[in-house]
């Protein structure tokens, strides 16, 4: 089994809504996720890097890897997909940005445009109560953490979808 090495970022505005990215399954049109923003390391990246850059790359928005919070926590993710499944460690970073986000400055690579259908701002609360598929499944947890600021010693394991741990 490959396990893909990524790291993805909690993002904040100033009213503490999250941002996430809604992709559906290249197979199956009608399966769809919500992701926080993030992706697979390239060789030589550490995770902040990795974060930083899918970060500019998914929104447009760059900053140094030294001005992400974190890491904050990690999981092993293994979701299904109708093409088979996708394992990877994950690492999960925190920042806040409070200015509006223009996509046109994303860098989304041909697959990421055919799978990225919408993208919108979540509150902890609809995060909380939606029935949509939301990784990971300890996102308010996360959030509470961006909130507040708080980088633990070291990264918080989280259970990750699918059980894999």
């Amino acid at each position: 089994m490959k396990v893909r090495t990524a790291a993805r970022v909690v993002l904040l505005n100033a009213e503490d809504e999250v941002f996430m990215l809604q992709c559906r399954d290249l197979g199956d049109h009608s399966r769809r996720y919500w992701f926080t923003v993030g992706g697979g390391a390239e060789l030589g990246e550490t995770s902040k890097q990795t974060a930083a850059r899918e970060l500019a790359e998914e929104t447009g928005i760059e900053c140094e890897p030294s001005d992400l919070l974190g890491p904050l926590a990690t999981c092993r993710v293994s979701i299904q997909f109708s093409t088979g499944v996708l394992v990877q460690d994950e690492v999960y970073f925190g920042m806040r940005f409070t200015e509006d986000i223009d996509l046109d400055e994303a860098m989304w690579s041909d697959r990421e445009k055919a799978a990225i259908t919408g993208a919108r701002w979540w509150s902890k609360e609809e995060v909380e109560k939606s029935s949509e598929v939301i990784y990971p499944p300890e996102l308010p947890f996360l959030i509470d953490l961006v909130c507040v600021g708080v980088e633990p010693v070291s990264p918080l394991p989280l259970n990750g979808p699918g059980g894999a741990e």
